[in-house]
């Protein structure tokens, strides 16, 4: 036999030999069990693994309940018996069904309560002790689906997966354990009161069909309350469609224009107001409630609107433990507990940040710019100073038929009785109304009256009595001048406002210059 044929029969024979042990390991091979375990998480899975990672694959109209437990609460979510709008189910947690509940977070919950997906698989345990490496001996979280045809499906859920906070260990049965991500399971991590809607005020409608007309805030530390008042500022004539200019003023504990910009951003922080989480939902009703500090708050806030009023009472504070930089134990303050008008029974914690408002120094809201009387609000203006001048400056509207309509309204403005030109009137009195505060001043110490302003008003509700009194005084203590409005002291500014003002009445009565910075 040649060489060459020798090598043909025993390559022939090495084949048949490879495919007899292939055959063998084929025929001989485990029946499938799930996914081999895989450490590497990151590794993408299969498309013929996908299948084997959907644990739970019902409709939410098979639901008969949904049991919660964790180291917090024991509750069950069940159908209300009830639809929406569109049909879909409402979902209710007993003993709480007369609280305001969230329906977006019952709809998550709800969703993966009947249709659960696994992002991998980790291993079929053997022995029950060996769910101890994945926290699953004692799981921190469980929920339990009953379906209408006595069908259930559980999850108990674990500890993380190390190196991430985004994905938990989970086992629907108790062997076989998988990861999931920690979104799927967040809803079932609360206690009941996690789905009440932590929204304690409505949101602000922004039609502008509501308006604040008072707002006050009553609190420790004050010895009288906060108070600002709606005034408007321009005149919005007949015009049914014409755009409302409004600002506020202090009425107590000073009385003072408020900052165009904080004043309304103040009187409107009430709307939206949300809570961090409910602490109580039984009002007076519950044991704890003076320990929530609401039998006696430590501070009010009301805001009266042309449609309603709104209350907020915010109550004892709440602190948590922080460490500190050498690891010591501290107390921080983190929020207050507190209740909305809108609903009386539930006892809110509100973060710190989202009341710091209300605590705000009543000074930091007056307006620099303290005084901006629009022009046509006025009937007069009188105006003194030390050095002898008297104004009595008259500004009215007035109508007059003209050739091509029917009437048009025209301004005229008068000096001590006699007609002035308009140019120069309303730059004297955009000088006037310039005053602006460079620091409160709220002692009671001044020195020699420079000049007084009063501003009379047509409608007698506007402005403090009618009228508003502004006079400037020089200081005993520093070369500045004293700002004081309707008797009380509120601003110091620059001596040169007091100097250039007298340089412009003089200007003002001979023909010169107003000069209108300082």
């Amino acid at each position: 036999m040649g060489k060459n044929a020798k090598i043909i029969i025993f390559s022939l024979i090495g084949l048949a030999v490879l495919g007899g042990v292939a055959a063998l390991l084929i025929f001989t091979a485990p029946q499938k069990e799930p996914p081999a375990a895989n450490n590497d998480f990151t590794k993408p899975v299969s498309a013929s693994d996908k299948a084997d990672l959907k644990l739970c694959g019902r409709s939410e109209k098979d639901i008969e309940s949904i049991t919660i437990t964790n180291g917090l609460d024991k509750f069950s979510i069940t159908p209300s018996g009830n639809t929406d709008a569109e049909g879909g189910i409402i979902w209710t947690i007993a003993d709480i069904a007369s609280a305001p509940l969230n329906a977006s977070s019952l709809a998550t919950a709800v969703k993966y309560a009947c249709s659960f997906d696994a992002k991998e698989f980790a291993e079929k345990v053997t022995d029950s002790s060996e769910l101890a490496k994945y926290g699953l001996d004692k799981p921190v979280t469980m929920f339990r689906t009953k379906f209408s045809d006595g069908g259930e499906f559980m999850i108990s859920v674990g500890s993380d997966v190390p190196n991430t906070a985004s994905v938990v260990y989970v086992t629907p049965d108790g062997e076989n354990v998988y990861t999931a991500y920690r979104s799927r399971i967040s809803s079932y991590t609360g206690n009941r009161y996690s789905f009440i809607d932590l929204a304690a005020m409505p949101g602000y409608d922004q039609s502008g069909n509501e308006e604040v007309l008072k707002f006050t805030v009553e609190r420790v530390g004050l010895d009288e309350p906060l108070v600002l008042e709606n005034v408007i500022v321009g005149d919005e004539g007949e015009d049914e469609n014409a755009i409302k200019v409004y600002s506020y003023r202090m009425t107590s504990p000073y009385e003072a224009y408020v900052d165009l910009t904080d004043g309304p951003a103040f009187a409107y922080s009430i709307f939206g107001l949300t809570a961090s989480s409910v602490s109580s939902i039984k009002g007076e009703a519950d044991p704890n409630y003076a320990s929530f500090g609401l039998d006696d708050p430590v501070c009010t806030v009301t805001a009266e609107t042309n449609v309603r009023t709104y209350t907020i009472k915010i109550g004892a504070p709440v602190y948590t433990t922080e460490k500190d930089d050498e690891g010591n134990d501290k107390q921080v303050l983190s929020g207050y507990y507190g209740t909305s008008s809108e609903h009386p029974g539930i006892v809110y914690l509100f973060d710190k940040s989202s009341v710091s408002g209300f605590v705000v120094d009543p000074a930091k809201l007056i307006s620099k710019l303290f005084l901006m009387p629009y022009i046509f609000d006025l009937e007069s203006v009188d105006y003194s100073d030390s050095e002898g001048h008297k104004l009595d400056l008259g500004i009215r509207l007035i109508q007059k038929a003209i050739p091509e309509e029917s009437k048009a309204e025209i301004s005229e403005f008068t000096v001590n009785g006699e007609k002035w030109d308009e140019s120069r009137f309303k730059n004297l009195y955009q000088y006037l109304i310039s005053a602006a505060g460079e620091e409160l001043y709220l002692d009671t110490d001044k020195g020699e009256l420079i000049a007084e302003v009063v501003y009379n008003y047509i409608d007698k509700s506007k402005g403090f009595g009618g009228k508003d009194t502004v006079r400037f005084y020089t200081s005993n203590t520093d070369r500045k001048v004293i700002i004081e409005l309707n008797g009380e002291n509120v601003f110091k500014t620059r001596q040169l406002y007091a100097t250039q003002l007298l340089s412009n009445i003089e200007s003002f009565l001979n023909g010169g210059e107003i000069i209108l910075t300082y």
